[in-house]
C-alpha cells in the first residue's frame, strides 16, 4: 500500500526533482527514505547515482534517472535545485510548464529572490513557491516553506503536511514571499567577512567562535528561544551599543574572498564522510530534545 499524507490521508505523489550538485542529490535521498517514486532530471545522472548511492543504497532501485528532457511530464509535484541566479530559475520554470500539466506544482529553492519575480515568469503563479533546504537534505530537518498571496493555500497545506509526515521535517511556513533564514544567514555572514576584512579577527577565530557558542545551543534552541533562557535584558544592553558598529556591507570584500583558496578544505569525500556521520549524531540529539519541549 502507498504511504499516506497523514494530514491529508492522501497517497505520496510520485515526485519529479530537476537539478545537480549535492544539495539536490541529497533531496533526492530524503525524497527515496520517504518512499516516493522518485525520478532526478540532471545533466550528471552518473555523479547522482553514485551521490544517492553512497547515501541510501537500500533505496536505488525506487530512482529514475533522466539526462533528457521528455516532451511531456506525468508528475504534478516538482522539486527543484538550482543555482541563485533569476534568470536561471524563470527559465527553469517555463520549460516546466511546457512539460508537465496544468495541475502540476512547482517548489523551487529561493535565497535571496523574492517569489513574486519567480512567479511573473510562470503561467501559473499560485502554483509556484519556494522551497529551501539544507544539506545533507536527507539527514537534517530544515525545510523553509515560502508563499505569499499569489499562492494557493490548498498547495501550502499539502506540502507542509507531506513535509511533516512523510519527509520527516520539521518545517516552518514564511508567508511574506522571501526566504528568512538567508536574512539571518546574510547578516551573520557579513558581520564575519566585515571583522576579517578589518583585522579584527581571522577565520579560523570566527569559526570557533560560532561553533563553539552559537553551534553549541542551536540545535536546542533558537535566537529567541535562547534570549528567554539566559535573560533579554543582557542582550538589549549589548545591542544598544554595537548595532551602530555593525556592518552594513552590500559587496563581498575582496581581500577576505582572495584568502578562501587556502582555507579550502582538503580530501572532500574524507570531509563528506564526517559531515554525515556528524549529522547522523545531530539528528538524534535533536530527537531527544524536540523543539516543542
Amino acid at each position: 500500500m502507498a504511504q499516506m499524507i497523514e494530514e491529508t490521508n492522501r497517497p505520496l505523489p510520485p515526485l519529479l526533482i530537476v537539478g545537480d550538485g549535492k544539495l539536490a542529490y541529497s533531496v533526492v535521498g530524503n525524497a527515496l527514505r520517504a518512499g516516493h517514486e522518485t525520478t532526478l532530471l540532471t545533466s550528471d545522472a552518473d555523479a547522482a547515482y553514485r551521490a544517492v548511492a553512497q547515501a541510501i543504497p537500500e533505496r536505488m532501485k525506487k530512482l529514475i534517472l533522466w539526462e533528457d528532457w521528455p516532451v511531456a511530464l506525468p508528475h504534478e509535484w516538482v522539486v527543484a535545485v538550482t543555482e541563485e541566479c533569476s534568470d536561471i530559475k524563470q527559465r527553469l520554470i517555463r520549460r516546466l510548464e511546457d512539460c508537465v500539466s496544468d495541475h502540476a506544482i512547482i517548489a523551487i529553492n529561493m535565497e535571496g529572490i523574492p517569489l513574486e519575480e519567480l512567479q511573473a515568469s510562470g503561467r501559473h503563479p499560485e502554483r509556484i513557491l519556494g522551497l529551501n533546504w539544507c544539506y545533507p537534505a536527507d539527514l537534517t530537518f530544515f525545510l523553509e516553506i515560502i508563499c505569499n498571496e499569489e499562492t494557493d493555500p490548498e498547495h501550502v497545506r499539502t506540502l507542509e503536511a507531506m513535509a511533516k509526515t512523510a519527509w520527516e521535517k520539521d518545517p516552518y511556513t514564511v508567508k511574506s514571499g522571501f526566504s528568512v533564514r538567508a536574512r539571518m544567514m546574510a547578516a551573520w555572514a557579513r558581520e564575519a567577512f566585515f571583522l576579517v576584512e578589518n583585522n579584527y579577527a581571522s577565520m579560523e577565530s570566527i569559526d570557533r567562535a560560532c561553533r563553539n557558542d552559537a553551534g553549541y545551543y542551536l540545535p536546542f534552541a533558537g535566537n529567541f528561544r535562547y534570549m528567554d533562557l539566559m535573560g533579554t535584558y543582557a542582550y538589549g544592553v549589548v545591542m544598544k551599543d554595537l548595532n551602530p558598529e555593525l556592518s552594513k556591507a552590500t559587496v563581498l570584500p575582496a581581500s577576505v574572498v582572495d584568502d578562501f583558496p587556502d582555507y579550502g578544505v582538503d580530501h572532500p569525500e574524507h570531509w563528506e564522510k564526517i559531515v554525515r556521520k556528524f549529522s547522523e549524531e545531530i539528528r538524534g540529539l535533536i530527537l531527544k530534545y524536540p523543539h516543542e519541549t
